[in-house]
């Protein structure tokens, strides 16, 4: 029992020292500037959410831009294999015509190889994918549209009946 009075003596002797209040008011200070700390933490990285999220619209934009671009490269692509093309058949119908069989045939089969890459370009072109996909969806929506119909006709025949009974 002894042992307890003199340890709550000395802990009334430590509140009463200048030295452990002052402690005290260091360590508070310190928490406070710790507090303050962790606050601009926070706005930093809000800050950096922000440029993070605009720098990700512009990389879409960019994307999309670049995305308009090679569209409009693909296009020219194909405009320039259809001259080649269309060169080459009419270089091969005049070397034809003026009895050079084998360099016509030449030009003609460089004509042809053309038109091929042509034709594999004009599929590969966006304008040409989404005009695809258009008809597609009209394709499949005519049947859906027609049972649609045929079912709207069905309900207004059952519908009928009901009420002339």
């Amino acid at each position: 029992m002894v042992f307890g009075i003199d340890n709550a003596l000395s802990l009334v002797g430590l509140l009463n020292d200048d030295g452990f209040v002052e402690a005290l008011t260091d360590v508070e200070e310190v928490i406070d500037d710790v507090d303050a700390t962790l606050d601009r933490v926070e706005e930093i990285e809000s800050e950096a959410a922000r440029a993070v999220n605009e720098a990700n619209a512009a990389l879409v934009a960019v994307d999309a831009r670049l995305q308009r671009v090679d569209e409009t490269i693909s296009l020219l692509e194909a405009k320039i294999e259809a001259a080649f093309s269309v060169g080459f058949f009419f270089f091969a119908l005049n070397r034809w015509n003026e009895g050079e069989v084998f360099i016509a045939l030449g030009l003609l089969v460089m004509g042809l190889l053309g038109a091929g890459s042509l034709v594999i370009t004009v599929v590969t072109l966006p304008q040409v994918r989404r005009l695809r996909q258009i008809v597609r969806g009209l394709r499949t929506d005519r049947p859906r549209q027609a049972t649609q119909s045929a079912q709207q006709r069905a309900e207004s025949a059952a519908s009928d009946e009901t009420d002339e009974t």
